[in-house]
């Protein structure tokens, strides 16, 4: 049987078209559908990475906050070193007095004490004492005693620059004499009078050896001693 069309070309070029648009219709809304999930996941992984910023940001800020209060801590611990090396220099630098006149006390000979001890920063120590010499022994045995005084106060490392300023015979009325006769009686001795001068070390001097001698301040923390 044989079949006329009589609807013209163009009709049917679009009859053929409208039977397409199903199919494109529905690859459109795929896509779209593709491109709003693929925006969302974008969008979540955006988010999530914008909240861990703001989380790192945070955690920075009260780490900041926290190295700033250590850092007053810090500044305090230096300030207490600078503080202590201050001190630890003033401590180096000063003389113990005490320290220096029973030392002194501990190395004289058994037949030499002192009269007269002056312990000064400024113008170091000076000492006088007596010595036995009695006339049955020879003259020079109070002058050795002397001489034996001056080597034992140059080893003592408080002391630097140990100078013998005098020494001269004295007659010293205050002893007892033993008499194979008449027993103990009284009678005037000849002992050697001397006095002698030295210069003082600091503690930092003393214990490295050298022989400054300490420096006067504006106010000295000098002190005097005296023993008979």
């Amino acid at each position: 049987m044989l079949r006329i069309n009589l609807l013209s070309r163009d009709v049917l070029e679009r009859r053929r078209y409208e039977t397409w648009y199903p199919y494109v219709l529905i690859t459109t809304a795929v896509l779209l559908g593709v491109l709003l999930f693929t925006g969302a996941i974008l969008w979540y992984v955006g988010y999530s990475k914008q909240a861990s910023l703001q989380q790192l940001h945070e955690v920075s800020q009260e780490l900041k906050s926290q190295a700033d209060a250590f850092g007053i801590f810090e500044q305090k611990e230096q300030d207490l070193l600078k503080r202590q090396t201050v001190a630890q220099a003033a401590l180096a630098n000063r003389i113990n007095m005490g320290q220096v006149a029973n030392d002194i006390s501990l190395v004289l000979p058994d037949e030499v004490w002192l009269t007269g001890l002056d312990l000064s920063e400024s113008q170091g120590a000076q000492l006088q004492g007596d010595t036995p010499q009695s006339p049955s022994q020879a003259m020079d045995v109070g002058y050795k005693s002397v001489a034996s005084t001056l080597v034992a106060l140059n080893e003592l490392p408080q002391l630097s620059d140990v100078w013998l300023t005098s020494a001269a015979n004295q007659t010293f009325s205050g002893w007892s004499v033993s008499a194979l006769a008449s027993g103990t009686v009284a009678a005037p001795v000849e002992i050697v009078q001397f006095a002698a001068v030295s210069k003082l070390r600091t503690a930092a001097a003393a214990s490295t050896g050298t022989s400054s001698t300490a420096a006067a301040t504006s106010t000295p923390a000098a002190g005097s001693t005296g023993g008979e």
